[in-house]
């Protein structure tokens, strides 16, 4: 059995510049990580040993792993602090909904001119609709340890991006959950996270990035430091 980790680390790729800024700060983390698109096909599932993964090989054995390493059946029932970024995963579940040219019409917005629009309460809808296994998954990961889910940083204005990250962070704080938002401290005054800030993908945090996220989550007291 190994020494416990300070933290584990569960999501997509956002979840990487979680794990190399805990590298960066010198703070043990385990990380279990796989792609937008296996959390948004649901490829995971809540088994008698907590988090079961589906249909991919790879993140399976990656966490048949990290519980032989811990020496425990369930590595989230373990006290380990937990920062994820499950629920979010908008490239699969954004341009679907304006596949035919639909907007979100927010109800504080002047209007949209041009296209569809669908009502924010439907998009609500449709984002339940999609992430209802997920949202169940964290709430259960939240009375099992500390969990915080941190939000994508903010990387274009492309239409609806906006609207369904703001709706999916209402309905996690909506259930009790603790949302830390990079963009409340390090984004500049467009919102989005300086070019220094981002890696050469231009869709994710740097390492960087990461280390101060969890810098200012200890700071804030989200994390014990």
């Amino acid at each position: 059995m190994s020494a416990k980790p300070d933290l584990l680390i569960l999501g997509d790729s956002h979840a990487i510049a979680l794990k190399q800024g805990a590298d960066l700060l010198g703070l043990p983390a385990e990380e279990l990580q796989f792609s937008g698109a296996g959390w948004h096909d649901q490829r995971f599932a809540l088994g008698e040993n907590g988090l079961e993964v589906r249909g991919i090989p790879r993140a399976a054995g990656q966490l048949r792993a990290l519980r032989e390493k811990l020496g425990v059946a369930d590595v989230f029932a373990s006290g380990i602090p937990v920062l994820t970024t499950v629920g979010f995963h908008l490239g699969r579940l954004v341009p679907p909904f304006g596949w035919n040219g639909h907007q979100v019409q927010e109800e504080d917005a002047a209007g949209i001119t041009e296209g569809l629009t669908a009502s924010r309460a439907f998009a609500k809808e449709y984002v339940q609709h999609y992430r209802r296994r997920h949202f169940r998954l964290l709430r259960r990961l939240a009375r099992l340890t500390t969990l915080i889910v941190v939000v994508p940083p903010r990387v274009h204005d492309r239409p609806n991006y906006d609207s369904f990250q703001h709706i999916i962070v209402e309905d996690l704080r909506g259930v009790g959950l603790t949302v830390y938002d990079p963009a409340e401290d390090l984004a500049g005054e467009d919102g989005f996270l300086p070019d220094n800030l981002m890696a050469e993908d231009g869709i994710h945090a740097t390492a960087e990035c990461g280390a101060m996220m969890i810098a200012a989550m200890r700071e804030q007291g989200l994390l014990a430091a």
